[in-house]
């Protein structure tokens, strides 16, 4: 659905991306329409961007150890074997673990507070990567790595379902994600740039994480004046567009951020399937663009080019990742639904890694980069938005974004070990588990889709009775509310 539709008239239950709008009052007027466009476009200039921004800066904070590796990071901090995918894994323990209280945290101090605080943090651990001096150091650096980070991608998304009505997370979710794969455009060239730097303090490796930790933490502090926690408090929009936001994401059965989080309800939609089913597809894609963000560069020099060569050559797939995660925004309107969406960019994960299996070609092997990170890429914005664009309140939110990054993280800590040095130069295991992965998401991506049609179908044939309860406890009801309607 456009922009243009979500003023005009809600979204219908038979939409794709439809949500019901029984209860709620219809905005009509064009003048009304065209300003609430117009609010839309200003939240996207200023959250959007800062937290697209941000992310990119995440991305290449996550991928500068792989770039680090071919510039002799391996070597000078006397790491062999597997020491070097276990520095790489240990920072998903720290970030899933405090992903969930970071989200509650969030919520408690405001995204304004909480979101520049842990990009200050992480940009200031990436600089200290810069002095490690053995395995030891670098495993500790990743550790608190992950707990700043872990507050970044959950929080983000959070901040998105109570900035858009659902109709339009999908699409800003896309984008949001979009930074991973800029991560990978920029972040290898600006590497390989680096390695040019010739001052007998730091090695070129250590560089790298120097100057981009000093980048992150310079940007930490900008976002303090630049983010708002919901759009009452936004600094851009004047009062008549805050009340029609706030009026929008009432229709939603959302409330521009002010709802707290039903402790209550929490285990609710914690113990819900669906949430796991849609989340299991970012957990598998999550080995795909991990592979391109910290192992193509790795994996290039394996086939026989030159480290700087190589760390170049990351924003190929990377770019090619970028087209694909724009491009997933549309997937649900030219598919007819998420689902469709998920199974075509499943489709090229599965395509890619059998192309990797199958030659020795450099050329070739390359062009299945570029269609892993394609897929794996598009597919990181289409699961996501899937998940989010079924979250009715804030503790969804809260537990659905949480989640849904947790298993992402996951995803991320099992690829650390997918790619070992005894298994190049073809690495036929890592490219084996891709295959697996790519198929595993078709499969959960089925099952959620057979999950939210059979609710969808209980609802209309036995919708739940509310005309006993409270406007507290019809509030707090969130998906189960009867109106409500999962977007498949």
């Amino acid at each position: 659905m456009d922009d243009k539709q979500i003023a005009s008239s809600p979204p219908k239950v038979d939409s794709p991306d439809g949500v019901s709008d029984k209860p709620y009052a219809q905005i009509v007027d064009s003048d009304t329409a065209k300003r609430l466009r117009w609010a839309f476009r200003k939240v996207d200039a200023t959250l959007i961007l800062v937290l697209l921004l941000a992310n990119v800066l995440n991305s290449m904070d996550r991928s500068n150890l792989g770039l680090s590796k071919v510039a002799g990071l391996e070597k000078d901090t006397g790491m062999h074997g597997s020491d070097f995918n276990v520095v790489v894994s240990l920072m998903y323990p720290t970030y899933l673990i405090f992903m969930l209280p970071s989200n509650l945290v969030l919520r408690k101090v405001g995204a304004r507070i909480w979101l520049s605080l842990v990009t200050i943090i992480w940009g200031v651990v990436n600089m200290c990567m810069a002095f490690a001096k053995n395995k030891t150091d670098l495993i500790l650096c990743r550790l608190f790595l992950g707990m700043a980070e872990s507050g970044a991608t959950p929080g983000g998304l959070m901040l998105i379902t109570l900035w858009y009505p659902r109709e339009l997370v999908t699409s800003r979710i896309s984008f949001f994600f979009s930074s991973f794969a800029i991560g990978a455009i920029v972040g290898g060239p600006i590497a390989s740039g680096i390695m040019n730097i010739d001052n007998p303090r730091f090695k070129s490796w250590q560089w790298i994480f120097f100057i981009e930790g000093i980048l992150t933490a310079g940007f930490g502090c900008i976002m303090y004046f630049l983010l708002a926690d919901y759009p009452e408090k936004s600094w851009l929009l004047n009062t008549s567009e805050k009340a029609l936001l706030k009026q929008r994401m009432a229709q939603d059965q959302m409330d521009g951020g002010h709802r707290p989080i039903d402790k209550s309800r929490l285990l609710v939609h914690v113990r819900d399937p669906l949430i796991y089913a849609q989340a299991l597809i970012f957990y598998c894609v999550n080995f795909g663009s991990n592979t391109i963000l910290t192992f193509s560069a790795i994996i290039v020099n394996q086939m026989g080019y030159s480290p700087s060569a190589s760390q170049a050559m990351q924003a190929i797939p990377g770019l090619c990742g970028f087209v694909g995660i724009l491009l997933s925004r549309y997937y649900p309107k030219w598919f007819g639904s998420h689902y469709a969406g998920a199974l075509f960019v499943s489709g090229w994960i599965i395509t890619a890694s059998i192309i990797l299996l199958a030659t020795t070609s450099n050329g070739a092997r390359i062009f299945a980069l570029c269609l892993l990170a394609f897929g794996s890429f598009g597919a990181g914005g289409i699961g996501p938005g899937w998940v989010m664009s079924n979250v009715g309140g804030p503790t969804r939110s809260a537990v659905s974004g949480a989640l849904n990054v947790s298993l992402g993280g996951l995803g991320a800590l099992s690829a650390s070990y997918i790619y070992q040095n005894h298994d190049a130069p073809r690495y036929l295991f890592g490219h084996g588990m891709n295959l697996f992965a790519g198929l595993l998401a078709a499969i959960t991506a089925t099952v959620a889709y057979l999950i939210i049609r059979r609710r969808n179908k209980l609802k209309e044939n036995s919708p739940l009775d509310i005309s006993d309860m409270t406007d507290g406890e019809i509030l707090s009801l969130e998906n189960h509310h009867p109106d409500f309607r999962y977007v498949a």
